[in-house]
């Protein structure tokens, strides 16, 4: 629909809306779309979103002059403009597990450790580590002559205010509080961490990306008044202003530190190119997917499967997929509703069928998950590989409800508003638990909003997605823990599972462990992986050194034009 409410003409190659895609539909689709008649009007509300977004746009005068506008001063060669799939919600990266807002402040921050380009546990800040033979105490001598974007120059005592401030507050905050119990620095190049227990995977936790350890300097947060609202990091770009929902700027950090370690996924050598960089929010895809075959954006992130054989072939255009590593995954609440039931739990989850969801939000290019963490990663064995819910069983689902007593109250579904993908497979959801007999009502957030909701586990159902991490520790355990679950998740034996998964320092004695804790999770379901995400990117043809990473994110280093 246009701004008048009367209907849209279809841009060349695209249906009329509510007639089928001869692109990507077949007949398979249709039975989807009677099965689910919410998907029509999701379409339509993701249009509306689109409009909402160019309106913004116009009113701030950016529109066609300072982000898009191909003869602007912003649009020379110095300058880079980033479609991503929504807006930062947080600049404090220690304060949100907002996907987004990752993707352009990984390249203002930094971490200790993080992921290499296979997910392996790398170096950043860290210079070396050492551990002591209990595992009780981590030294890690920090690099020398790194620079905050303040002119200050990073030592031990800023990484260990970061590491305390973690413990203290944020999203992690339960997390690091459970695994550790001091951090002192010694001298000005070294940190000595002592946990509360053993832990042979506490690098992992440094490393995982997800509401990051990135290091601030000393003091910062309680100058800028208690949160961060002006990024100061050591990373190669530097931030500007962030202008909600029009873009979040960077600059290149002229005094750079570049590490002498060979570049691998976020870690590694980082030389910044480009003069400026512009992370602009186009929330939905078909307008990211326009305006990247108008060159009106230099690179588009997180496209949908059905752009690929669109763009192929079309000039000035280079456009790609790769098979995700990040996986969309359904939460229970324990803290309100019915689901501290386990076999209602246990009828959700029979009740889903991943192949149908799948088709409706990935085009079937999204491969079902059959675990708690993605295959291919260490200690994913035989166990892993096979999914006692791999088929829906809406017979088993019917009885589970039954013996449970469920009498058909009302049960929210909270998921995000974008990426648009999340809504769409929320609706899907809606329509696959009402036919086993559950009485669902979708409820659609804006990621700010939706923070708010996960951090005090105020909800039924929650449809979200895990982004990847270093270890099966941090999948298995970072938010199921009973002193770690925003949902009020809480199981003993899955506690002391954990625990003995860090205990263990040999990789046999790890995978028994997490053998038991995927046979567990199965069973007691705190949550539920449906499908991988396919990570499909485009970017124009004068754009050199962009590197398309199965695990996602827009890293602009080493990037010019």
């Amino acid at each position: 629909m246009d701004p008048h409410r009367r209907p849209r003409q279809p841009a060349p190659g695209h249906p009329r809306e509510g007639e089928a895609d001869p692109r990507v539909r077949d007949e398979g689709d249709a039975g989807l779309a009677r099965r689910v008649p919410h998907l029509a009007r999701r379409e339509e509300e993701t249009v509306m979103r689109a409009i909402r977004w160019t309106r913004v746009m116009g009113a701030l005068g950016l529109l066609g002059t300072l982000v898009l506008g191909a003869g602007s001063a912003w649009a020379q060669s110095g300058h880079l403009k980033v479609a991503l799939q929504g807006d930062t919600s947080n600049v404090d990266l220690h304060l949100t597990t907002h996907y987004v807002s990752r993707v352009a402040l990984l390249n203002v921050y930094e971490m200790l450790y993080t992921l290499g380009e296979d997910l392996s546990i790398q170096p950043m800040l860290a210079e070396k580590h050492a551990i002591s033979p209990d595992a009780l105490v981590y030294t890690i001598t920090v690099r020398k002559g790194v620079k905050f974007h303040n002119g200050k120059v990073m030592d031990a005592k800023d990484v260990a205010y970061t590491l305390n401030r973690m413990r203290n507050q944020g999203c992690r905050s339960a997390e690091f509080k459970a695994l550790v119990k001091e951090v002192a620095a010694p001298d000005a190049s070294t940190v000595r961490i002592t946990l509360n227990a053993p832990s042979g995977v506490f690098l992992a936790n440094l490393a995982n990306v997800i509401c990051p350890v990135v290091v601030y300097p000393e003091g910062e947060v309680e100058k800028q008044g208690g949160a961060i609202t002006k990024p100061v990091g050591t990373g190669p770009y530097e931030f500007v202003e962030w202008r909600k929902d029009a873009y979040l700027r960077v600059k290149k950090f002229k005094d750079y530190v570049a590490d002498s370690r060979p570049a691998s996924g976020l870690a590694g050598k980082k030389v910044a190119l480009m003069e400026t960089v512009d992370f602009i929010p186009i929330p939905d895809s078909s307008v990211r997917s326009a305006a990247i075959e108008r060159g009106d954006v230099d690179i588009a992130i997180e496209l949908n499967v059905e752009d690929v054989e669109r763009l192929k072939g079309k000039p000035a255009l280079v456009v790609a997929s790769k098979p995700g590593i990040a996986f969309d995954d359904l939460r229970w609440g324990f803290k309100k509703g019915p689901f501290s039931n386990q076999k209602l739990r246990q009828a959700v989850a029979y009740a889903i069928d991943k192949e149908e969801l799948s088709k409706a939000t990935t085009g079937g290019q999204g491969k079902p998950v059959s675990a708690g963490f993605p295959a291919g990663m260490p200690f994913h064995g035989a166990v892993h590989a096979q999914d006692p819910y791999a088929k829906p069983d809406l017979q088993k689902a019917k009885q589970l409800i039954q013996e449970a007593g469920y009498k058909g109250q009302e049960v929210v579904l909270t998921a995000h508003l974008v990426p648009d993908r999340i809504a769409q497979g929320a609706v899907v959801l809606q329509s696959q638990l009402q036919s086993a007999g559950f009485n669902v009502k979708v409820l659609t957030l804006e990621s700010a909003a939706l923070q708010e909701v996960w951090n005090k586990g105020d909800f039924d159902l929650f449809y979200s997605g895990l982004t990847p991490r270093p270890d099966a520790d941090v999948y298995y355990c970072q938010t199921n823990e009973s002193t770690s679950s925003n949902a009020g998740y809480k199981n003993p034996e899955y506690d002391r599972l954990c625990q003995e998964g860090r205990k263990a320092l040999k990789a046999e004695d790890r995978a028994k462990v997490y053998a038991q804790l995927e046979q567990l999770r199965r069973t007691d379901l705190p949550y539920f992986p449906t499908v991988y995400v396919p990570q499909v990117a485009a970017w124009r043809e004068g754009v050199k050194g962009f590197n398309h990473w199965a695990a996602g994110y827009a890293r602009v280093w080493g990037v010019s034009k």
